[in-house]
C-alpha cells in the first residue's frame, strides 16, 4: 500500500508552478501519474500491446517451441577470461587519462577521455584549460557512444558493392596525377567546419598545387550572415567574442547564447558566474531575451518577450532607434540610415513600454551591456547589434574583437551548387555532413524545365564523388565511392576553441572500423608520406614556433591538450565607418497571422541537425523545454491550438506555396505532429529538424521547408513566398513525452523571488505558507543505524544557474551504464535516468481562473532531481529483503543481489526516482525485433526465451566499476558511489602508515556535477564546514524539497533569484516569492 504523505494546502495568491498542461488544467490522466509511481498499466501489456489474457494464451505455444519451461528464475551464467599478456603502461582495471578535444563547428571542446584496458569510457571536461574548466555538454558526453555505434560503416564501397582500402588508394593515386595535369580544374570539395589548422594548412597546399580547385563549406547552423556581418562591421578575419562576465545588461536578440550545443562552454559559465547571489548584498546580471519558442536563454530571461522570427527586426529597428536618439552615435547612424525607416515595420503589435525600458536600462550601463543577435537572424539585424553595441560603449569591453582569419577562397553551398549546374564540376570529395538529407531546397534551377533542384539531383549530375561519412546514408547511396570516417577518438587532429586557443586532439583507441580521418584522405590526395601517427599534427605544431626542445614541448602539448604559446591576437574594437551600405538590405515580411503563419526552422537540443541520429542516449534524452523523446514536433502556442482545434499528438499539413527563380509555381508540403508549447509567439510554428530520415526512421523532415533563399524561417511575403497555410489533417501521432512522468506531490517544489524581494527578506526559502499546521516533525517507526563515518556525502543544486541543458542527465548515463529503452517504453513511464530535470512553468493568473484557458506567456524553472538520499528514507521501511540500505557515510545504497522487485520502496519515494528494470534492456534491446506470426509483438516479452542481442561494440562502452543490471531490479541514483570508493582506495593508497585516510577536500565529484558547465551542482562532504556543499548549504537561498515529510534529504536546492526590472511593464509578474503566497 502506498504511504500517503500530508502536505501544506494550496495556496489562493502568488505564483503557480506546473509542468505541463495536464497538471495545469488537472486532467485526469495526469492524476494518475501524480498519485502512482508508474502509471496504471506501466507493468502489462496494455493499449497497442497485448492483453495478459492473450499474453498467458502465448505462453503454452511459446514453451512449447522453445522446449524449456519456467521451472526456475535464475540469473544469467557470467564467464571471466583469463588475461594472458599484459598492455604495456597498463595496469588491468585501471584508469589512464588523456587530453584530447571534440572539434565542433563554432569551437573544439577540451577534453581529459578516461580509458580501462585500451578502450575509452567517459569523457570529462579539461580542468587545466578555460574553454571547458573540466565541464561538458550532453553532445560531447553522448559521443562515446558514437564511437562504438554498431551501424557505423565497416567497409569502402564503390558503386554499391564492398572494396578495399588499397582500391581506394590507388584510385586516389591515378586522381592525383589527372589533376596535376589540369592544375584541379573540375575539382571540388564539401565539408564541414572543424576550425582545424592542420585541415587548413593541407588545404593551402592543395590550393597551391590545384589552383582551380573550389573548397565549399557547409553548415546548416552556422549562418552565413554571422561571418558577414562580423567582417562588415570589424573587417576581414575579425570575429566578435562576448565577454559576459563584465555586462551588467544583456540582450539577447533571437541568440540562444546559453546552448552549450555550440561549443561555447566558456561563455556559459561566463554569464551564469554573474548569476551567482549568495548573500543579500550580491548583485547578479540581467538578461532580457526576444525569441519566439522557449530557449534555454529565455528560459533564464529576467525579461523575456515573445515575437515570431520573422519581426524580430522590427524591434531590433526600433530598439536602435531609441539608442541613436539617446546617444546620438555616428556609427549606430550610418548603419540605420542604410536599412529600412520606421514605416516599413507598421501594423507590428509590440509593447511600446517594454523598447523603451529596455533602451533605458541599455543606455543606463555604458561599457557594461551587451546586444546578441542570433546567426538565424538576417545580416541587417546583426549589424545593427554591433552598431548598438558601439553606440552603448561596449566595443573593447563586453565584446572584444579577435582575428581569426579565414580563408577568402571559401564559397557556399549556393555558388557549389551553381557550379555544379552548370557542369563545372567533375569530381567532388564530400567530407561529412549528410546534403542530401540536410541541404536547402531549390539551391539551383533545371534551366530547361525552369524548376527548382534539390541537391540529390545535383549530386547526380557530378561523374565522380567520393564521400567520407561515418554512415552509409542517403548522401553515400549518390555517391561513386564511400569511405568509413575515422571518430575523433580514434585519430591524430588539432582545433581551436571558440576564442582562438590550439587544441590537440590524439586517438585513444585504433580505428574500430577501419576508417580514414579528413586529414588523412587530404595528405594521400597531396601524395603526402602515408602515415597513421601524429607527422601531419606535428608539422602544424612545429609551424607555430614553440620555445625550447621541440620534443618537450611536443609532449606538453599533449599533455596538457592546448598549446599555452599560441595566443589568440584581439584587434582595435572599432565600428567600421563603411558597415552601412547596399548590404544591409531587407525586406520585412508582413506579420505573420493565426491564418498565414510563419514557420521557423531551429536545431534540435538532442540532434542538432541531425548528425546524432544515431545516438540512442540523445534519442531518449528528453527536450529541456517540451520534454518530448525520440520524436520532433511543429510547436505551436496555445491561442494558436485552439484556433486550428489541436491538441498535442494532432497531426497538422503545412503548405507553402512560392515561385521558382523562372517563375514557375512551386509547393511544399510536410505533415507533422503539433505539440501545444506555452510560451510560444502567436502566429508562428517551430520545428526542431534533424529528425525524419530514411535511414533510421523517427520524427518528420523539416529540411523538406527549408529552401536557400530563406533558411531559417519561412513566411508569406519573405522572398518567393506567396503563401504559407496550416491544417488540421485528422490523425494524430504517438509521442512520448515525459514532463508529467514522476511528478511529485507536494507544495514548496520551487522556490524563487525577485533580486529586491530577497534583499528584503532573506528567509524567504526557509519554510513555506501553511507548513506550521502540519505535525513537526512526523512520527517515525524506523530507527537508522547512527552514521560513524568521518566524511558525509551531499549535494547542493543551484536553480539560479541552472539552464537545464542536460549534460548531467547524459554523464550519468554514461557513468553509470543506465540502459536506452526505447519510446515505446517510455511512454509507458519506463524511462531509466537516474537523474531527471523536471521543467517547471510558472503563472500569475488567479486560482479561480477557469483551468481551461491555457496561459500564453509565463515562465521557466529547471530543477534537476537525482535521488535525495534521505537520512529517514521511507524506501528503506518498506524493502522486505534489505535490498536498499543506509551506509555508514550517509548514502542510500541497493544491494543488486538482493533485490527481488517487490517495488514497494518506489511506492513509498515521495520522489519518484527510483527505476525499475522491467526488460534486460542491457542485453536485449528492446523494440528492435518482433515475433513472427498472428500476435507480432516485440521479442523482450518473451526473455529470457529469446537470445540474446547487444551489440559487442556497446559493450566496450560500459564502465566496468558499476554494475550491469538485470531484468527485475531496482535502480537508482547511488551518488557515483564507485568514485568514492576509489577516492577512499586512493587516500589510503597515500595515508600508508599514516592515520590520517580521509579524502582531501573536493578533490573528487559525481558525474553530474562534474559535467555541468555552470557548476549548479556541487557535490562533497557535508560534514566539513569549509567544502564546496558545506558553503552552499549555509547560504540562506538553501532549502530542502519536501523537508515537512522529515524524510530529512542530503539533496538541497539554493531558490531562483530574478532580477527584474522595476520600469518594465512586466515587471510586476516576475519572480514573485514564496513567501508572498497566502494559503486558502
Amino acid at each position: 500500500m502506498k504511504r500517503v504523505f500530508h502536505h501544506p494546502p494550496e495556496p489562493t495568491t502568488g505564483k503557480h508552478y506546473w509542468r505541463g498542461l495536464g497538471e495545469y488544467s488537472n486532467s485526469p490522466e495526469f492524476r494518475q501519474w501524480l498519485e502512482r509511481e508508474f502509471p496504471a498499466g506501466a507493468a502489462e501489456l496494455n493499449g497497442n500491446e497485448w492483453s495478459r489474457r492473450d499474453f498467458l494464451k502465448l505462453m503454452g505455444a511459446s514453451m512449447a517451441l522453445a522446449g524449456v519451461g519456467l521451472t526456475s528464475c535464475r540469473r544469467p551464467e557470467l564467464h571471466l577470461v583469463p588475461f594472458t599478456k599484459n598492455v604495456e603502461w597498463t595496469i588491468p582495471g585501471k584508469f589512464l587519462y588523456y587530453a584530447t578535444a571534440m572539434p565542433r563547428r563554432n569551437g573544439a571542446i577540451p577534453l581529459i577521455a578516461t580509458t580501462v584496458d585500451g578502450r575509452p569510457i567517459k569523457l570529462e571536461g579539461n580542468p587545466l584549460h578555460p574553454a571547458s574548466r573540466g565541464a561538458t555538454d550532453t553532445f560531447t558526453q553522448a559521443s562515446i557512444l558514437d564511437l562504438y555505434d554498431p551501424t557505423r560503416s565497416k567497409r569502402f564501397v564503390r558503386n554499391g558493392k564492398t572494396s578495399k582500402r588499397e582500391d581506394f588508394e590507388a584510385y586516389i593515386k591515378e586522381l592525383r596525377n589527372k589533376f596535376l595535369t589540369d592544375h584541379g580544374d573540375g575539382l571540388a570539395f564539401l565539408v564541414e567546419e572543424t576550425n582545424s589548422p592542420t585541415r587548413e594548412r593541407l588545404r593551402g597546399e592543395l590550393e597551391k598545387n590545384l589552383p582551380g580547385v573550389r573548397w565549399c563549406v557547409y553548415e546548416p547552423f552556422w549562418g552565413q550572415g554571422t561571418t558577414v556581418a562580423a567582417q562588415t562591421a570589424f573587417g576581414v578575419g575579425a570575429r566578435a567574442i562576448p565577454k559576459f562576465d563584465r555586462a551588467d545588461i544583456v540582450l539577447a536578440l533571437d541568440s540562444d547564447f546559453l546552448d552549450c550545443g555550440q561549443g561555447d562552454l566558456a561563455s556559459v559559465r561566463a554569464f551564469t558566474s554573474r548569476r551567482r547571489v549568495s548573500t543579500p548584498k550580491d548583485s547578479m546580471n540581467r538578461l532580457y531575451v526576444v525569441e519566439n519558442r522557449f530557449t534555454l536563454t529565455g528560459a533564464l530571461a529576467d525579461h523575456r518577450l515573445r515575437c515570431p522570427a520573422s519581426q524580430i527586426a522590427a524591434i531590433t529597428h526600433a530598439l536602435a532607434a531609441k539608442i541613436l536618439a539617446g546617444t546620438n552615435d555616428s556609427a549606430l547612424g550610418s548603419v540605420m540610415g542604410s536599412v529600412q525607416g520606421p514605416a516599413a515595420f507598421g501594423g507590428n503589435a509590440f509593447d511600446e513600454r517594454w523598447i523603451t525600458g529596455l533602451a533605458n536600462d541599455l543606455m543606463a550601463k555604458p561599457g557594461a551591456s551587451l546586444v546578441l543577435a542570433g546567426s538565424s537572424q538576417p545580416v541587417a539585424v546583426q549589424l545593427l547589434a554591433y552598431a548598438m553595441n558601439a553606440a552603448l560603449k561596449n566595443l573593447g569591453q563586453t565584446l572584444v574583437v579577435r582575428q581569426m582569419p579565414r580563408n577568402p577562397r571559401t564559397i557556399d553551398i549556393s555558388q557549389l551548387a551553381a557550379d555544379i549546374n552548370d557542369g563545372r564540376i567533375k569530381h567532388l570529395f564530400i567530407l561529412g555532413g549528410d546534403p542530401v538529407y540536410n541541404a536547402p531546397r531549390g539551391l539551383a534551377e533545371d534551366k530547361q524545365k525552369s524548376l527548382p533542384l534539390d541537391w540529390a539531383e545535383l549530386q547526380k549530375r557530378v561523374p565522380e564523388i567520393v564521400r567520407l561519412g561515418y554512415h552509409e546514408d542517403a548522401t553515400s547511396m549518390l555517391s561513386q565511392w564511400h569511405v568509413p570516417a575515422a571518430h575523433y577518438l580514434e585519430s591524430w587532429g588539432d582545433a581551436l576553441t571558440a576564442d582562438g586557443d590550439y587544441l590537440s586532439i590524439q586517438p585513444m583507441i585504433l580505428p574500430i572500423f577501419g576508417g580514414l580521418s579528413e586529414i588523412e584522405l587530404l595528405n594521400e590526395l597531396l601524395g603526402g608520406q602515408k602515415t597513421e601517427g601524429p607527422e601531419l599534427i606535428q608539422e602544424t605544431f612545429r609551424s607555430t614556433n614553440p620555445s625550447g626542445d621541440f620534443q618537450t614541448a611536443w609532449s606538453r602539448f599533449l599533455h596538457d591538450g592546448s598549446a599555452a604559446h599560441v595566443q589568440p591576437r584581439d584587434q582595435p574594437s572599432s565600428f567600421s565607418a563603411n558597415a552601412g551600405g547596399p548590404q544591409n538590405s531587407w525586406t520585412l515580411p508582413p506579420a505573420p497571422t493565426p491564418d498565414s503563419p510563419e514557420v521557423v526552422l531551429t536545431a534540435s537540443y538532442s540532434m542538432d541537425d541531425g548528425r546524432y541520429a544515431n545516438n540512442g542516449w540523445l534519442q531518449e534524452l528528453p527536450d529541456p523545454i517540451t520534454k518530448l523523446t525520440w520524436d520532433n514536433a511543429a510547436l505551436i502556442s496555445p491561442a494558436d491550438a485552439k484556433k486550428l482545434g489541436v491538441l498535442t499528438g494532432d497531426l497538422l499539413q503545412i503548405t507553402i506555396n512560392e515561385k521558382s527563380a523562372g517563375g514557375m509555381p512551386v509547393k511544399r508540403e510536410l505533415v507533422i505532429a503539433a505539440l501545444v508549447s506555452p510560451g510560444h509567439a502567436d502566429s508562428s510554428l517551430s520545428i526542431p529538424l534533424g529528425y525524419g530520415r530514411k535511414m533510421p526512421e523517427g520524427g518528420f523532415n523539416g529540411y523538406f521547408l527549408r529552401t536557400a533563399a530563406n533558411p531559417y524561417f519561412v513566411a508569406a511575403g519573405a522572398k518567393g513566398i506567396e503563401s504559407v497555410q496550416v491544417t488540421k489533417v485528422g490523425r494524430t501521432y504517438p509521442f512520448s513525452i515525459t514532463q508529467e512522468q514522476f511528478s511529485i506531490e507536494g507544495r514548496g517544489l520551487v522556490r524563487e523571488a525577485t533580486l529586491e524581494g530577497y534583499r528584503a527578506n532573506n528567509e524567504f526559502a526557509k519554510k513555506i505558507p501553511g507548513e506550521e499546521e502540519l505535525p513537526h516533525p512526523p512520527p517515525s517507526i524506523y530507527t537508522h543505524p547512527p552514521l560513524k563515518a568521518p566524511q558525509q556525502w551531499g549535494m547542493s543544486i543551484d536553480l539560479n544557474v541552472c539552464t537545464g541543458c542536460s549534460a548531467c542527465v547524459i554523464a550519468c548515463q554514461a557513468e553509470n551504464n543506465v540502459p536506452v529503452v526505447g519510446k515505446l517504453q517510455v511512454s509507458h513511464g519506463r524511462i531509466m535516468h537516474w537523474l531527471r530535470i523536471d521543467r517547471y512553468y510558472a503563472s500569475r493568473k488567479p486560482y479561480s481562473q477557469d483551468r481551461g484557458e491555457w496561459p500564453e506567456n509565463p515562465e521557466i524553472v529547471h530543477q534537476p532531481m537525482p535521488c535525495q538520499h534521505c537520512e529517514n528514507a521511507p524506501c528503506e521501511t518498506v524493502c522486505p529483503v534489505n535490498a536498499t540500505v543506509h551506509s555508514e557515510d550517509g548514502l542510500n545504497v541497493m544491494a543488486y543481489n538482493r533485490c527481488i522487485g517487490t517495488r514497494f520502496c518506489s511506492n513509498n519515494c515521495p520522489y519518484k526516482v527510483r527505476r525499475f528494470n522491467f526488460f534486460d534492456y542491457n542485453q536485449r534491446p528492446v523494440g528492435k525485433r518482433k515475433i513472427v506470426g498472428a500476435l507480432n509483438i516485440y521479442e523482450e516479452y518473451f526473455a529470457p526465451l529469446t537470445t540474446k542481442g547487444a551489440p559487442d561494440t556497446i559493450k566496450m562502452q560500459k564502465n566496468p566499476n558499476v554494475t550491469v543490471r538485470m531484468r527485475g531490479v531496482m535502480e537508482k541514483c547511488t551518488f557515483c558511489v564507485q568514485r568514492i570508493e576509489e577516492a577512499k582506495i586512493g587516500a589510503l593508497a597515500r595515508a600508508g602508515a599514516s592515520p590520517e585516510t580521509r579524502i582531501p577536500r573536493d578533490s573528487f565529484t559525481s558525474a553530474c556535477a562534474q559535467a555541468c558547465p555552470t557548476e549548479a551542482i556541487v557535490f562533497g562532504d557535508i560534514k566539513d564546514p569549509e567544502s564546496r556543499v558545506s558553503k552552499m548549504k549555509q547560504q540562506d537561498r538553501n532549502y530542502r524539497i519536501l523537508d515537512y515529510l522529515n524524510v530529512v534529504p542530503r539533496v538541497s536546492y539554493l531558490a531562483r533569484i530574478r532580477n527584474p526590472n522595476p520600469k518594465m511593464p512586466d515587471a510586476q509578474n516576475i519572480g514573485v516569492a514564496s513567501f508572498e503566497e497566502k494559503s486558502a
